[in-house]
């Protein structure tokens, strides 16, 4: 992506978290956000599908930092939950805004779909231990 794209994807992202924090998710709509960003329609559309594509990719991008490495090491599941809670937090606010609207259930579809997919990814297949006996029947569902 050439950085101009990077940047209006950048300004894009920030305006719907700002609105998120003012508005209810329902109330929101792609001209709120383009006036905020300071972006043509034309460019929302070139970057997003709909403004809940725009709320799926805000979720996966929360959902990704939560679960990505930072050099902590992260055999311990408990490690592992409290890394995940940690990242959580530090973005509160988003998450917060994300939860109480009615955005509610479109950032559930997408938070659970983020965490099945990339469980399905770390998960071994013939785990030993409490693993082993998972029901990964989940993981697979769209």
């Amino acid at each position: 992506m050439d950085a101009r794209k990077a940047k209006s994807r950048a300004a894009i992202v920030a305006a719907f978290s700002e609105l998120l924090r003012e508005e209810d998710y329902s109330k929101i709509t792609v001209g709120d956000i383009i006036a905020r960003a300071h972006v043509g329609r034309a460019t929302f559309y070139g970057l997003f599908k709909s403004k809940d594509d725009l709320l799926a990719e805000l979720v996966r991008d929360i959902c990704t930092h939560a679960l990505d490495d930072d050099g902590t090491p992260l055999d311990d599941p408990l490690v592992q939950v409290e890394h995940i809670l940690n990242n959580l937090w530090e973005r509160r606010q988003g998450v917060r805004a994300l939860v109480a609207g009615a955005g509610s259930r479109v950032f559930a579809d997408c938070l659970r779909k983020t965490i099945m997919s990339r469980a399905a990814e770390t998960v071994p297949t013939d785990p030993n231990g409490p693993a082993a006996t998972m029901d990964r029947s989940s993981y697979y569902t769209t």
